[in-house]
Formats: structure tokens, C-alpha cells, sequence
């Protein structure tokens, strides 16, 4: 017998996500890692809708997801413990989006 197969409806969270990524490029601003630390704590995961830039310092650990890094970006995040990962990775990893908070 066949299985059937069923939908899931994606979580209001990935929702949210896939809404803000669907806005035109010139109505988002990309985000300073200065902003990220004024804006999670130690251990947090973090999506972003835009490219994470380099300004600013970061002094704990995070796990970020963003469509776009710059490279000054990807290394003080390495530097300081943290993870990058992909947003298709982190829904997989995650799909209810628990525990995750959105930067705009």
C-alpha cells in the first residue's frame, strides 16, 4: 500500500522570515554586528534578513543565519566562538523557529 503523504504547513516563523526576504533589495538595510549585540545574549540564535556587516564588535557567542555576510563579518563572529549558518540549514535544523529571534 501506498503512503500518504501529508503536507505541514510551515511554521509562522519561517513565514515571517520568507516574508521579509521577499521585499525588494533596496528597501532592506543590511545589519552591523553592533546592533546583534546590543540585540541577543550568549547562545542565542539569530536570523537575519539582510547581510550581516562588520561593524561593531561582538564579544559573545551566537549562532547566526543570514542570506549574506561580509567577510569582516564571518571573521569577528569566528573570532569571538560563534557559528554562521545557512537559513535553509537552520530551517532544517529548527522548524518551528523556537528559541530564535528575527533582526530586521
Amino acid at each position: 500500500m501506498a503512503e500518504k503523504k501529508t503536507k505541514t504547513k510551515p511554521s509562522p516563523f519561517w513565514v515571517r522570515v520568507q516574508e521579509l526576504l521577499d521585499k525588494p533589495v533596496r528597501k532592506r538595510m543590511g545589519v552591523n554586528l553592533s546592533r546583534i549585540a546590543k540585540l541577543s545574549k550568549a547562545g542565542q540564535t539569530v536570523v537575519v534578513a539582510d547581510k550581516v556587516l562588520g561593524t561593531g564588535e561582538i564579544k559573545h557567542a551566537i549562532t547566526i543565519a543570514a542570506p549574506a555576510f561580509s567577510a569582516s563579518a564571518k571573521l569577528i563572529i569566528a573570532k569571538n566562538g560563534g557559528k554562521i549558518v545557512s537559513l535553509e540549514k537552520l530551517q532544517e535544523q529548527n522548524p518551528s523557529g523556537k528559541d530564535v529571534i528575527i533582526l530586521i
